[in-house]
């Protein structure tokens, strides 16, 4: 049984995620980037918070439209690593790396969306169980 959304695999692995985007920006950040460094940190943030929301959400069309906002950020984040890697405040390395773990932040999303979608199909009796049983 779930005690919370800690306890949710897309949860973690995007957390994992924002702290290696925060680790990785940080090192390359200088004054005049800041703005950009800030906005990339902030976005890979949005999506741990997206996916606490879509938890906290009682129904499955809400759960859905919080999952759906953190594939958006996740697909902003995804633009704004590239961004930093061509402007070399990121390292390749790095840049490779972040790039894995967002491809697994998408999938298990991608999963919860698909899971999502056939309670939502199979009317309001399948839906009790909601996001929270694939925890």
């Amino acid at each position: 049984m779930s005690t919370g959304v800690r306890e949710l695999k897309v949860w973690q692995e995007a957390v994992a995620l924002a702290g290696d985007v925060v680790r990785a920006i940080r090192q390359g950040m200088r004054r005049e980037t800041k703005s950009v460094s800030d906005t990339v940190m902030a976005t890979a943030v949005s999506i741990t918070t997206h996916i606490a929301e879509g938890y906290a959400r009682s129904s499955p069309a809400d759960q859905r439209d919080s999952y759906l906002a953190a594939k958006r950020a996740l697909a902003r984040l995804e633009s704004e690593l590239a961004v930093a890697k061509h402007a070399d405040l990121l390292p390749a390395g790095a840049f490779a790396d972040l790039t894995s773990r967002s491809s697994q932040v998408g999938k298990l999303l991608t999963g919860y969306l698909v899971y999502l979608d056939r309670q939502m199909a199979d009317g309001p009796a399948a839906t009790l169980g909601s996001a929270r049983a694939l925890s």
